[in-house]
């Protein structure tokens, strides 16, 4: 069941990657709050993608996926 913020978080997710603390900063909450519902967002909604480049998370949305990649 999602919570408020995750609500608000993936309508704020855009096809470009963001990180938990622009996140945060736009909606005024902690960062780990904030990377906490992407993470949760990212293992629960099949159009969330997320990398770890280090220490640092990007999350994003992906595209509809179309049946060929499904395939795969």
């Amino acid at each position: 069941m999602p919570n408020r913020n995750e609500e608000l978080i993936y309508k704020i997710l855009s096809h470009e990657p963001v990180t938990p603390n622009e996140i945060a900063t736009k909606l005024k909450i902690s960062h780990k709050t904030a990377q906490r519902a992407l993470m949760r967002l990212a293992l629960t909604k099949k159009d969330v993608k997320y990398k770890n480049s280090g220490r640092i998370h990007l999350f994003w949305k992906a595209s509809t996926p179309t049946r060929e990649s499904l395939q795969k």
